[in-house]
């Protein structure tokens, strides 16, 4: 009962002289002595050690309800600690200056232990009594003193409880005494090594002293040069961050969800000294070139929770979508994360906190550059057996769902064309030309900027290269897998040529140079051409042949009937000249090929049979 505690308690207050006592009496001996007593050492300890246990008992009960039954309100209350335990362990603060004055890294273990015990009762003392200056004062000098210790062990062991302490030290302490404390935690805190023990303490400080939430201490904007600090803090971050992937793994994390809760509790910062955070995604080389940072390798939740800075930690974006468009382009990137990235950034600039053209940028990057790993000669069905064609076909079809999303399409188109020009020109893979087209087709398929000499070529070498696999059948009909495969390519091109008839005529005359093997154009892929006539023939037949299969773009072929013509021409004539060097089996190819233009020719309605069987006929 009430009775029964209060006996302990005032036992409890017996013992406490007791121990004072004690360690003022040990604190003389081991300080007189020229050699380290071991045994005097872990006495001295074990004593402050119990006093620590004794003092929290106190404030426990301190704590309790003054209205419980059979007691005082002022029983046991904080008068009674000022009065009756702070008057025995006041005589410690003459033991610590004892300590002091030794250079020895034990004595600096006994004057944590009797910090660790002021820091306990400082919360619920009168400071009349325990100035909490001198408290401030005290604790500075030992984090001071723990950057010059000999033994680093040591202080990692002891130096924790300190540090919890330090928020509720500075949120209780005039404005005069925490200047010279704030500064030596933050020099003890930048002077810390990321795989040193104490860095998760000291992490929790800062984060107890940035975000009150977890602590329920809250911090002014006037409390003295707090903002200064928290500017040193922050900036320290990402040095930890990175050297943790390596050294500290179990740190990365705590210190990544510090960071997105700062993004979070401070949205209208400018977090410049937040720039090394970048390198997480790559650094430029003196070359010019991007090396991939660690960002691809870390777990799962971490790469999550570094997109999510992104998000918050706006400002550095200009700067980071090189590096993070390089990340998404790595193998090593899981297709989720590379989704999750691209939906983040989306976010952002719907947020108003990207710019178009970066987000604009980003997207037409990404679709030129992502590295589908199946050759171009393969079917569809053997491409949606490689490990990342369906990552493409979700990336295709989440960017060109951004795009069309952002506003109307020959605007989008005309901010992006620059980048989109440049990635064409760099001849990119079919499939990432064939994405590069489809975002024209997303957003103006009609535009004039296709009108270009340039452009035409690219699309006939574009249309060439994705149907040369395709013609090696073309005599025995088309292998329906590939088929679907040569659809894919062509369908952009359909689109584009049934919004502007001057772009498919104007392809289907670079076509027949093709043909007549006039070197016009080049492979967009880096592929050698046939030199053999009916080889070259039978590629434009088949380009030809799906064209006109689809009725879509009947009026414009019509309107091409020049063009059309002057293949046929061209084919009749190489037919008719008998040519030395061309065999009896590439002749039968040729008249093949000219029978499937001129019956597809015939659907429509520019000429009729007559006209076609005249070209037929001509010698």
């Amino acid at each position: 009962g009430a009775f029964a505690t209060s006996d302990v308690l005032m036992k409890l207050q017996n013992l406490i002289r007791i121990l004072v006592n004690s360690i003022e009496v040990s604190a003389s001996e081991i300080c007189a002595k020229p050699a380290n007593d071991a045994q005097s050492s872990e006495a001295l300890l074990s004593a402050l050690h119990c006093l620590h246990l004794i003092c929290t008992t106190f404030i426990h009960e301190a704590k309790k309800s003054q209205m419980e039954f059979g007691r005082s309100k002022t029983q046991f209350g904080s008068d009674w600690l000022n009065s009756s335990v702070l008057v025995y362990l006041k005589k410690l603060w003459g033991v610590k200056c004892l300590f002091h004055e030794k250079g020895d890294d034990r004595f600096f273990v006994f004057n944590l232990k009797i910090a660790e015990l002021f820091l306990c009762l400082s919360t619920c003392v009168d400071d009349t009594m325990f100035p909490a200056e001198e408290l401030c004062q005290f604790v500075s000098s030992l984090f001071a003193k723990s950057k010059v210790l000999r033994n680093k062990d040591l202080m990692e062991t002891h130096l924790s409880p300190l540090i919890t302490c330090i928020p509720g030290l500075i949120a209780s302490c005039a404005d005069d005494s925490k200047g010279y404390l704030l500064e030596a935690f933050t020099d003890a805190f930048r002077d810390s090594k990321v795989d040193c023990k104490l860095m998760l303490p000291y992490l929790d400080a800062v984060r107890e002293m940035l975000l009150p939430e977890k602590s329920g201490i809250w911090f002014t904007e006037i409390d003295l040069g707090l903002s200064e600090y928290r500017s040193a803090w922050i900036s320290e971050l990402p040095r930890i961050l990175l050297q943790s992937i390596d050294k500290a793994p179990s740190v990365t994390k705590v210190v990544l969800e510090l960071l997105l809760k700062i993004g979070q509790y401070f949205p209208t910062t400018e977090f410049g000294n937040l720039r090394p955070f970048i390198q997480l995604f790559g650094t430029k080389s003196s070359s010019g070139t991007v090396e991939v940072g660690p960002f691809v390798s870390l777990p799962h939740d971490c790469q999550e929770l570094v997109i999510s800075c992104l998000y918050y930690f706006s400002s550095l974006l200009p700067d980071t979508i090189e590096p993070l468009a390089c990340c998404c382009l790595s193998d090593k990137l899981e297709s989720l994360m590379l989704i999750r990235i691209i939906e983040v950034l989306q976010s952002t600039y719907k947020a108003g906190n990207l710019q178009i053209t970066e987000q604009l940028s980003f997207l037409s990057l990404l679709m030129a550059r992502f590295n589908v790993n199946c050759g171009m000669s393969c079917t569809l069905e053997d491409a949606e057996k490689v490990s990342n064609w369906k990552t493409f076909k979700t990336l295709n079809h989440l960017i060109l769902t951004y795009l069309s999303e952002m506003g109307d399409g020959s605007l989008v188109l005309e901010l992006m064309w620059n980048n989109l020009s440049n990635e064409i020109a760099r001849k990119p893979s079919l499939h990432n030309m064939n994405g590069l087209f489809r975002i024209i087709v997303t957003l103006d398929a009609a535009t004039n900027k296709l009108m270009n000499e340039d452009f035409i070529k690219l699309i006939a070498g574009y249309l060439v290269d994705a149907a040369l696999d395709l013609s090696k059948t073309n005599e025995v009909g088309f292998q329906s897998d590939k088929t679907r495969l040569f659809q894919y390519f062509i369908k952009p091109c359909i689109i584009i040529f049934e919004q502007n008839d001057k772009v498919l005529c104007c392809t289907l005359e670079m076509l027949k140079s093709f043909a007549a093997d006039e070197h016009r154009f080049s492979s967009v892929s880096g592929l050698d051409y046939p030199r053999e006539l009916s080889q070259r023939v039978c590629v434009v037949t088949t380009i030809l042949v799906f064209l006109f299969n689809d009725r879509r773009l009947h009026p414009n072929l019509s309107l091409s009937k020049t063009a059309i013509k002057g293949i046929l021409h061209y084919i009749r004539h190489q037919l008719d000249s008998n040519l030395p060097d061309v065999t009896y089996g590439q002749k039968q190819k040729l008249k093949f090929a000219f029978e499937q233009i001129k019956t597809k020719a015939l659907q429509l309605n520019c000429w009729d049979r007559s006209e076609l069987e005249g070209i037929s006929s001509t010698t």
